[in-house]
């Protein structure tokens, strides 16, 4: 092989995309109804992508990201009716009000783990990254990227993935029609490193 074969190869291993590995630790909250949990998490599963980018074997940074779409957003409230133990009328009021907030946007939960803390600057106005939705077609800026913190047990309680040093965000882009099959993806990109993240609409 020529030399510079193998310094050709290195280069398209670089940077490249890849699944995230768990860390064993303490395990998140979790309700008491065995049924309703196993449930909850099959669905923030399914509306749930992620991805890590490497430098060969060095880890940057590992993406996870979950759409809020309205069968996800329900099963959320209701798992916070059951943390919090809210009777009939405030989990119906609660329910309501959520349909009403996203009804004019397409919003994720947005989670990240970067191994120089100079890589997290989504919400920054001059951010190293770009972050689009491409959905139909389109690629859609965000209309808000917000920055919510560290991990704490608020985000582990809906988030199960969130590890230590895990930061989340709330990204909202321009609302869209989605119809049931359609696949539409989070696509990241920066000098970094490229990460797509790929969810099919209910």
């Amino acid at each position: 092989m020529k030399p510079w074969a193998g310094l050709a190869l290195l280069a398209l291993t670089a940077c490249a995309s890849g699944r995230i590995p768990r860390i064993p630790g303490d395990p998140p909250p979790a309700v008491l109804d065995v049924d309703a949990e196993r449930a909850y998490q099959v669905v923030l599963e399914k509306h749930t992508s992620g991805k890590g980018v490497y430098d060969n074997l060095d880890t940057k940074l590992f993406f996870q990201a979950t759409w809020q779409s309205p069968a996800f957003a329900e099963a959320r409230i209701r798992r916070e009716g059951l943390f919090k133990a809210w009777p009939a009328a405030e989990l119906e009021k609660k329910l309501g009000e959520e349909r009403a907030r996203l009804t004019d946007a397409t919003e994720f939960f947005f989670a990240v783990h970067a191994n120089d803390y100079r890589f997290d600057d989504f919400d920054k106005a001059n951010t190293m990254w770009r972050m689009v939705l491409v959905v139909g077609g389109e690629e859609l800026p965000p209309v808000l990227v917000e920055r919510l913190g560290r991990t704490n047990t608020e985000m582990r309680s809906y988030y199960s993935y969130m590890e230590s040093f895990w930061v989340g965000y709330r990204v909202r882009f321009p609302a869209r029609t989605l119809t049931a099959g359609q696949t539409f993806k989070l696509k990241l990109a920066s000098a970094l490193g490229q990460a797509e993240l790929p969810y099919t609409a209910e």
